[in-house]
């Protein structure tokens, strides 16, 4: 197999450069969700208290105009996110076809890998799936933040702030809204990774190096960034 994958300018570099990129992605996925769920540490673990906060108030008022607001403020910036990829899908797209042309751009310039036109197409594809996926993500975002809003208009009046139903629905709220947080964090993270996936088309050794760097990134900004510290001192 590895024989036939060379044969088409694929090489074992290439297949490992890719390897490391979807495991490193998958596993600091799955350690940020057991640090959020077990732990509950983190800029998205914080936020979501204060959403439980934004919730419990939210019920003691009889005009919820603002909160109205937050929402669809959400529902707009997730929608600019989910437009942006399409668009991003679409460019991508075309570099398929402009691959010859492209390929001799590549040519001249210093330390690029001499890349066949099946490699060129595999990075395409790979760059398209990545945007795919942050796509679904802004998508479902969109979607349970709509549900926000019609579940916010569900909430009892302020006069019965003090009922179970009110608490409970107000608790309600503050899950959908930290899910659909989650949803568009796990897009934005795509987006980081897209950029590291671009230095494959470089070399891929370049390509390893890109990915680390994105986790170490993503790793600082989630549990040892300013804001982290401005909200736990809150």
């Amino acid at each position: 197999m590895l024989a036939a994958l060379s044969n088409v300018g694929i090489s074992s570099l290439d297949l490992i450069a890719l390897s490391w990129f979807i495991i490193i992605w998958i596993v600091y996925i799955r350690f940020t969700r057991y640090k959020f769920y077990t732990h509950k540490v983190g800029l998205l673990a914080e936020m979501n208290v204060v959403r439980n906060e934004w919730a419990s108030e939210l019920i003691k008022r009889d005009n919820r105009i603002m909160d109205s607001q937050v929402i669809n403020g959400l529902i707009r910036k997730e929608s600019f996110f989910a437009s942006t990829t399409m668009l991003i899908i679409a460019s991508s797209l075309a570099l398929i076809g402009a691959g010859d042309d492209v390929l001799k751009v590549f040519q001249n310039i210093p330390f690029s890998q001499t890349t066949s036109k099946v490699l060129w197409e595999l990075k395409v594809l790979v760059l398209i799936v990545i945007f795919m996926f942050a796509f679904f993500k802004f998508t479902w975002s969109i979607r349970q933040h709509s549900y926000c809003s019609t579940f916010l208009g569900s909430i009892p009046a302020a006069k019965e702030c003090e009922t179970e139903n009110a608490k409970a629905k107000s608790r309600q709220l503050a899950q959908l809204s930290s899910l659909a947080a989650n949803h568009f964090n796990d897009g934005l993270r795509a987006y980081y990774f897209a950029l590291a996936e671009l230095s494959w088309f470089f070399h891929p050794f370049a390509f390893i190096l890109s990915s680390t760097w994105v986790v170490i990134i993503l790793y600082r900004r989630e549990y040892h960034s300013k804001a982290l510290a401005i909200l736990k001192a809150r």
